[in-house]
């Protein structure tokens, strides 16, 4: 048998306690097939090297998962999703706001993060857009929102409030929290602002 892949020039951690660490890696169908000299015994003429020029290969999975009900609602609202700036941003939630004028509040998902100055979005920035009416906004990862001063007043979120268990809000203007904030804001917002 032949490897289709052959990883060497560094530490291979392969997490079994018996042989925690190889110097290389053989890979053929899709499946590791050997470690250290076994796995060079394999290398063929079209085998593709990679070589980790002294850094590390470790184990992982990928936790691939989706959120049908919420990436459907999702949808429903403001298209932020691929907007490149906080002005394209800000002109999709004025659109949304306008088109829907009697939509208990003004939601969107998928923002980036990385839009914002070290991730830190400010209430007044949807403020200028949104006025009357609160405006939640999820990133991608759905773990942090941005919202406005609005969503902010009727959810009973000031500077004095404390942060929940597990969770951290920069608080008024400049607003993002972590999941425990969210949805606490997320139970609301579906509860009582977006009904139609």
């Amino acid at each position: 048998m032949d490897a289709e892949l052959l990883v060497v020039g560094g530490a291979v951690r392969t997490g079994d306690p018996d042989l925690p660490v190889s110097d290389a890696l053989a890979v053929a169908g899709g499946r590791v097939v050997a470690l250290g000299e076994r796995a060079r015994a394999l290398r063929a003429s079209g085998t593709e090297v990679i070589d980790l020029g002294g850094g590390a290969l470790l184990p992982s999975f990928g936790d691939g998962h989706v959120h049908p009900l919420l990436g459907g609602l999702g949808l429903r609202g403001a298209a932020i999703r691929d907007c490149v700036s906080i002005d394209e941003v800000l002109r999709e939630v004025r659109c949304w706001a306008d088109e829907n004028p009697g939509a208990g509040c003004v939601f969107g998902d998928g923002v980036s993060p990385t839009l914002a100055p070290g991730g830190h979005f400010e209430a007044r920035w949807l403020d200028s857009v949104v006025p009357d009416r609160p405006v939640v906004l999820r990133t991608m990862d759905h773990h942090t929102a941005w919202v406005n001063s609005e969503a902010l007043r009727r959810a009973g979120l000031t500077r004095d409030t404390p942060d929940p268990a597990g969770a951290r809000s920069s608080g008024p203007p400049a607003v993002s929290c972590s999941a425990p904030c969210v949805n606490g804001v997320r139970s609301i917002r579906f509860s009582r602002w977006c009904r139609r």
